[in-house]
């Protein structure tokens, strides 16, 4: 009994509790749980507490205001000023409980818009806010961000979102825009000193007009991953915020000194981020595009002089034309480990021009639409990847009945891959007779078979798929001893077909290593009482 009520190591338990790191109600109930498991999960819980209001869970940002000030010196809270604040509001200022924790010591990402918003809630609720510009606003911010300052010596991140879509609460319409340009904290030198040490920069929408920014371009000189999301392109009739909030992004690329990761997503591609993005070209390894729309004349010419690149991802991205891409064939990269094109449709020319010129190189390999996707004939490309990529670890790609002999060639060739994800292109397709032969030559080190297609098997497939998973291996006439794969996760999303028969089959014949499987990103044990879950689940809610 004794060994039963002691709690694991803090190193187990906050291994444990990373895996709740976005779920603050997951976490603040292990807080309430004892007190080791109170001093582990209350570090997670509040070392990014402002991406509540990013995530629209705001109704508790006040409480954040109110918790924050209990940590501030007995002289701080007097310097809030005695004259500016109503009596009763300032003796419940002075009778704020002590706090059970350094709660700013544990501030690692800090989002700088919300906690603008969650100062002004927490002023409305307790009857401080006077209206636009208040100076108690100004005070109380300043006031927390030398608290931050002070207490929050590993700050990673820095999120400058200037356009959160929040609803109006208490009546108030949220962050006015005469306040940002009063506070101006960053002119503080304890504040500027604690900001000088961020790696990880966000900004986004209309950044530019915000006093702020051009004294935090001086600050973040050193950042190693840079995310940006441009106002929408018109935004008034000249283009004014978004013409200026790219200059202001060139500039502050062009500032850095190791620059590793750039992101730019949902917005418009402007040519002068390709020229300012030359001046890290020796840095820069992973670069990534989501949601972008290219312009037919701005060629991503920049892109091949970041010869030390490794990782390139274009998602969704509207106008993606050859011309466009045209610089990537010509004069493709060499030292890609992971090429991620999730479009329809895919540039195969481009993809193929990559793969042959980093090869052996390739980890990983993403490419088509994980939904249905229009397009057919990957033939090539795949072909082109089992015969190039020994060392691929990940792929993510379209298959359709004409590329099953492909897929085999890649099986056979790539005996390092771990995770295979295939896409469809919509279209019903009877598997039956091939699932059993895939169970032949799928690599011992696959961990994860995601099946995204509209792939159908019988039970009796599933069961020979599974059994020649488990077969002895026979290699260069030697006979190894339980040579089965190790399979973890078996992922079908497409799960109308799916019957009790099949899930029994699951638990009868799978081989040791698998210990899940999901339907339609329902995960399921390989168990008994998994497959009665997953039996009852199917029936109410597929169709």
């Amino acid at each position: 009994m004794l060994a039963m009520s002691q709690s694991p190591p803090s190193e187990v338990l906050q291994e444990i509790f990373h895996y709740f790191d976005d779920d603050s109600y997951d976490l603040h109930s292990c807080v309430l749980v004892n007190r080791i498991w109170s001093a582990n999960a209350v570090q997670l819980l509040w070392n990014k507490p402002f991406h509540l209001l990013l995530n629209k869970k705001f109704n508790s940002s006040h409480h954040l205001i109110s918790t924050y000030l209990s940590c501030l010196d007995p002289e701080d809270i007097y310097n809030l000023d005695l004259n500016l604040i109503p009596q009763q509001n300032f003796i419940s200022l002075k009778k704020f409980i002590t706090p059970t924790f350094n709660y700013p010591s544990f501030l690692r990402h800090f989002a700088y818009l919300s906690m603008i918003v969650s100062v002004q809630e927490w002023c409305v609720i307790n009857n401080l806010y006077v209206g636009d510009g208040s100076p108690i606003m100004q005070k109380i911010i300043l006031a927390l961000f030398r608290l931050f300052a002070k207490h929050s010596s590993g700050l990673k991140s820095f999120s400058f979102v200037m356009d959160m879509d929040i609803e109006i609460n208490h009546g108030l319409s949220y962050y006015d825009d005469k306040l940002q340009h009063k506070i101006l904290i960053l002119r503080d030198q304890i504040i500027r000193q604690w900001l000088s040490q961020i790696k990880d920069f966000e900004f986004a929408g209309d950044f530019a007009s915000d006093k702020d920014f051009p004294v935090l371009m001086q600050i973040c000189r050193h950042l190693i991953k840079m995310e940006i999301r441009l106002p929408d392109f018109g935004y008034n009739d000249d283009d004014e915020h978004y013409d200026s909030s790219a200059e202001l992004t060139a500039r502050f690329i062009e500032s850095q000194t190791e620059l590793e990761h750039f992101i730019l997503r949902d917005c418009h591609y402007p040519q002068a981020l390709g020229t300012a993005l030359i001046s890290q070209q020796n840095t820069l390894r992973y670069i990534q595009f989501c949601d972008i729309v290219f312009d037919k004349w701005c060629p991503l010419d920049w892109l091949p002089k970041c010869f030390n690149l490794e990782i390139l991802e274009f998602c969704d991205s509207e106008s993606l034309s050859p011309k466009v891409l045209s610089p990537l064939k010509l004069a493709p990269l060499t030292k890609l480990r992971s090429i991620t094109f999730k479009e329809d449709p895919v540039p195969i020319d481009t993809l193929e021009s990559l793969i042959l010129a980093s090869k052996s190189n390739l980890e990983e390999i993403i490419f088509g639409w994980p939904e249905d996707c229009k397009q057919d004939g990957y033939a090539h490309i795949l072909n082109s990847i089992s015969l190039n990529c020994p060392n691929l670890v990940r792929l993510g790609a379209m298959i359709g009945p004409n590329e099953i002999g492909e897929l085999f060639g890649i099986l056979k060739s790539c005996r390092r891959l771990k995770y295979l994800h295939i896409y469809g292109n919509g279209r019903p397709f009877d598997v039956s007779g091939i699932l059993p032969e895939l169970g032949k030559i799928i690599p011992r080190t696959l961990i994860e078979l995601n099946i995204s297609a509209r792939w159908r098997f019988m039970p009796d497939s599933l069961k020979q798929f599974l059994k020649n998973c488990s077969l002895l291996v026979e290699e260069q006439h030697e006979v190894f001893k339980e040579n089965e794969v190790s399979l973890k996760n078996f992922v079908i999303c497409i799960c109308d077909f799916i019957n009790d028969e099949h899930l029994r089959v699951l638990v009868k014949h799978s081989m040791k290593s698998l210990k899940f499987f999901s339907l339609w990103n329902k995960k399921f044990t390989v168990s008994e009482a998994g497959i009665d879950k997953a039996s009852q689940w199917l029936r109410k809610s597929v169709v």
